[in-house]
């Protein structure tokens, strides 16, 4: 006779075995599993075809591991290119800084002061704005 029980631990050992062992995915997994089980019962199945259903339904751990691959790289390109954004706001800054300071200390720039500042400026806004669009466009 089937049992649900062991076949859900059954399953998550394949998803465990697969590479999904990261606790939070693999628990959501197993509540969209259950969740669905419930449903496929609702409408009629026997616990072993719903689950059966459910299964397949949910998919093959081998396609669900790729699915969270691509969704790792995407993390991890987007924090990539926010942490350029930052660094090209502190870079933007080392520049700016001695020229104001120098302006502050002798009440003028030179013409290389006045590039460094407009550099620093540059980068700065640029690094800002690279790193606030990337960081809104994740949220999104």
């Amino acid at each position: 006779m089937f049992d649900l029980e062991p076949s859900i631990a059954d399953w998550r050992q394949q998803m465990l075995a697969a590479g999904i062992q990261t606790p939070v995915p693999l628990e959501e997994l197993e509540s969209h599993l259950r969740e669905d089980i419930a449903r496929q019962m609702k409408s009629g199945l026997n616990e072993q075809k719903a689950f059966e259903v459910s299964v397949q339904r949910i998919g093959q751990p081998q396609t669900i591991k790729r699915e969270f691959k691509k969704v790792e790289r995407k993390q991890m390109k987007r924090i990539l290119i926010i942490s350029a954004g930052v660094v090209g706001i502190l870079v933007g800054m080392a520049f700016v800084m001695p020229a104001v300071a120098q302006y502050r200390h002798e009440g003028a720039m030179t013409l290389n002061e006045i590039d460094l500042l407009l550099l620093g400026f540059g980068l700065s806004l640029g690094g800002g704005s690279v790193a606030v669009f990337t960081f809104k466009k994740r949220r999104a």
